[in-house]
């Protein structure tokens, strides 16, 4: 069976022949009289589209690690492409039907070119950006879920104890029902407190899951600290 590698490695293999092919035949097929400029701007027209559509090439750019496709907006890539090899053949056809000036069908190919580039540059943009709006969403609720999570393993670990706490639980009980009302929020302020809440919380835990009998307040004190964090992260809207 076949690795991967070796599969690019035939494929760029059948690319250069193709290459080969298409010069090979402008060669032989084209008298020298009519190996004009014009004709091998159209060669290199021919060899762009071919390259351009290409499996291997083509393939390989939907694969590029910063080209989102989750958005249909940057399906301007594989349209591009299209309208690209379409127009450029047809200018290529134009050209010679209607014998343009070699400079003229330059031009044109230039700015097919360049309009080309322009829109693989802005669906490459807006990928970027995408995957920037994405990690940013996913940094601010992740420290909610965190919280969330925190609050869940200390109210099992309350309610697996020997001698429920019923106070210190519905403390913990009311910390998870302000934790539901919280937004997330890119502020430095908003995931420092969700942090120390986290911290506060989990060693409320480990207090309760190590069975030991604790001194009057212990738990108290930390609740309170828990409170405050929370009033605090309550006071962050964005």
């Amino acid at each position: 069976m076949q690795t991967k590698s070796q599969i690019n490695q035939l494929f760029v293999f059948l690319y250069f022949v193709g290459i080969g092919l298409l010069v090979a035949g402008f060669l032989i097929l084209v008298p020298d009289a009519q190996q004009t400029h014009t004709a091998w701007l159209d060669l290199a027209v021919v060899c762009i589209v071919y390259s351009a559509n290409f499996p291997l090439l083509y393939l390989g750019r939907w694969r590029t690690k910063d080209f989102n496709t989750r958005i249909s907006a940057l399906g301007l890539l594989g349209v591009c492409d299209l309208l690209y090899s379409v127009l450029a053949m047809g200018g290529v056809f134009v050209g010679w039907y209607f014998g343009m000036h070699f400079r003229t069908q330059l031009m044109g190919q230039a700015s097919l070119i360049f309009a080309a580039v322009v829109v693989v540059t802005t669906g490459r943009y807006s990928s970027a950006h995408v995957d920037e709006v994405t990690d940013e969403e996913d940094t601010t609720r992740a420290g909610l879920e965190n919280l969330k999570r925190a609050l869940n393993r200390c109210e099992a670990a309350m309610r697996l104890r020997e001698q429920p706490a019923n106070r210190e639980l519905q403390l913990l009980l009311a910390l998870k029902d302000d934790a539901r009302y919280l937004s997330p929020s890119v502020a430095q302020d908003a995931l420092s407190c969700e942090q120390k809440i986290v911290a506060e919380v989990e060693d409320i835990r480990e207090l309760v899951a190590s069975g030991a009998v604790l001194p009057s307040g212990v738990l108290d004190a930390r609740f309170q600290r828990c409170d405050a964090l929370m009033a605090l992260r309550k006071q962050v809207l964005n």
